[in-house]
């Protein structure tokens, strides 16, 4: 094989690990700015804004990305792979800005602490799909890509119990419009949470594939 083809495969890799990396950046700044609207409830429509525009850059990161595998011949994974994390990752991302959206549609007076709890459990877990994500150069060490995949479900399990714990709580008041409102936040949160765990699935699928 000539050194010419060699370095055009790199380049595709570099290409696509480049872009997954894009992706799970921004979704670290939309979890992030999650939290800042849930703790600091001030300035709801702007606060909504930005984080919109994350979810629009994410998309755009995502649209890019399979338009780059459907070009290649060669790709650093295998593209089932590539695609399910990608989809994965976007998905987080709809689910919090969707979270940070009903903020405003609802017209929710006060969020709760166990929104906020979710929140940053949400950041926690977004934080550590970057991590796995900019370490997948090092499939060879797979024991760190599990250690952050456990971390993730960690994270989504503690927040499967405040979930529940926030729900029992909710159904305890006789405001059938509220329950409405809040039930569906909690959702959206819990439902982020659920993809961050979606991705830990692939990583760990990758992790036993190429390690």
């Amino acid at each position: 094989m000539c050194p010419g083809f060699l370095s055009w495969i790199r380049s595709n890799d570099k290409v696509v690990i480049v872009a997954l990396q894009s992706q799970a950046e921004n979704l670290v700044k939309a979890a992030g700015a999650l939290v800042e609207l849930i703790a600091n409830y001030e300035n709801l429509a702007e606060k909504q804004k930005q984080i919109k525009d994350f979810e629009h850059e994410g998309d755009q990161i995502a649209h890019k990305l399979f338009n780059v595998l459907d070009e290649l011949f060669v790709t650093p994974l295998d593209r089932e792979d590539i695609s399910r994390l990608t989809s994965a990752i976007d998905q987080i991302l709809d689910y919090t800005e969707g979270t940070a959206a009903r903020f405003v549609i609802f017209k929710i007076a006060h969020p709760t602490p166990y929104m906020l709890e979710l929140a940053k459990l949400l950041l926690s877990a977004s934080q550590e799909v970057s991590l796995v994500v900019s370490r997948l150069r090092e499939l060879k060490v797979s024991k760190n890509l599990i250690e952050h995949c456990r971390n993730i479900s960690r994270y989504e399990h503690e927040g499967d119990a405040i979930y529940r714990a926030a729900i029992a709580l909710l159904f305890e008041t006789d405001n059938a419009i509220e329950i409405i409102k809040q039930k569906e936040i909690y959702e959206n949160l819990e439902g982020a949470l659920d993809r961050c765990a979606d991705v830990a699935d692939v990583i760990e699928d990758i992790a036993l594939k190429y390690g």
